[in-house]
């Protein structure tokens, strides 16, 4: 069978990314169709969850404090620090406090109807929340700005796909099928990893973590030491990974990551532990130890404790509660 060349991936270069992407996982928490009638406005507190708005009708301002974004028909807003913010008709408008939006959504809203504001133009708004849970959230949500605005029909940046799938969701959401919350839930959830993938793929200052992800040489270290974290990697090591001399690598690694490769692999050694602790609770925490390179459950667990702050032991029985770092 002849295959299109625009599937298949170039192997010299490192795929960080897919790697990363590989290490998280995304639910869809809740997801409602709002319908807004100008004059109207409201303001969104913060939360853990990663915040999507997608317009599926008219047009609205985003306010997040720093940022005022127009969103047209068809644009897809993704905030993945779940940062504050405002929906508004216009840029000038009066917000009120969500709560006093008519008919809240309920813990289990999924493809949830509700009206708000007045009688003038219409704005109907496909809104979601996302759940980004995984050994590798915190790193991606590191390379991620609080705001990403994705304009299907703009020259610029185009992403591939993104205009079918919203359209399919559209369908999901218009015609309420037997099936179409699960269908639209899971829509929801590619869009998410779309988004991600689109925004990191975008150029990166020099000297950010976000340029680390698209620098060829520290790149492949990366991707060896994610895809192997069991492996007893060596600064020399990575540096041959890399393609470069150890005097060159740990600098450019340290400035590019913002810390040294030892203290990097430690630090994703800890985050796939964590996982794993959560997770899979009966599995031996000797097992984990090993799987993350610790010749010994003693060596894993003074590590665990010095970068956590408490035992793996304890970390499992109380992961998920407000003392827990």
């Amino acid at each position: 069978m002849r295959r299109s060349p625009g599937v298949i991936r170039d192997r010299s270069r490192p795929d960080v990314l897919g790697t990363l992407l590989g290490r998280i996982r995304v639910a869809t928490g809740r997801f409602g169709r709002v319908e807004l009638g100008a004059p109207w406005g409201v303001r969104l507190g913060p939360r853990d969850t990663v915040t999507l708005h997608h317009p599926l009708d008219g047009e609205m301002w985003l306010d997040a404090g720093r940022q005022m974004v127009r969103i047209g028909p068809g644009d897809l807003v993704i905030l993945p620090h779940g940062v504050p913010h405002s929906l508004k008709y216009r840029p000038d408008a009066r917000v009120v406090a969500e709560e006093h939006w008519r008919g809240p959504l309920t813990e289990d809203g999924l493809s949830v109807r509700r009206r708000f504001g007045g009688g003038g133009a219409r704005t109907v708004v496909l809104c979601a929340e996302l759940t980004l849970t995984g050994a590798a959230r915190s790193l991606l949500l590191r390379a991620l700005p609080p705001v990403i605005n994705l304009r299907p029909d703009a020259g610029d940046d185009p992403v591939p796909g993104l205009h079918r799938i919203l359209d399919g969701l559209r369908e999901e959401v218009h015609d309420g099928r037997p099936g179409s919350p699960l269908l639209a839930a899971r829509l929801i959830e590619v869009l998410l990893l779309q988004g991600i993938r689109a925004e990191l793929e975008r150029p990166a200052a020099v000297g950010t973590w976000r340029a680390a992800l698209g620098d060829d040489r520290v790149g492949r270290a990366l991707d060896a030491l994610y895809g192997a974290p069991g492996h007893p990697w060596s600064v020399a090591e990575l540096a041959r990974v890399a393609g470069m001399s150890r005097a060159a690598f740990a600098p450019l690694f340290r400035e590019l990551v913002g810390e040294s490769p030892i203290a990097h692999l430690t630090g994703w050694r800890m985050a796939l532990a964590k996982t794993a602790l959560c997770e899979q609770p009966d599995l031996p925490v000797g097992r984990i130890a090993a799987s993350v390179g610790y010749g010994s459950e003693f060596a894993f667990s003074a590590a665990f404790r010095r970068v956590v702050g408490i035992p793996p032991g304890r970390y499992r029985a109380t992961a998920g509660t407000a003392d827990i770092p």
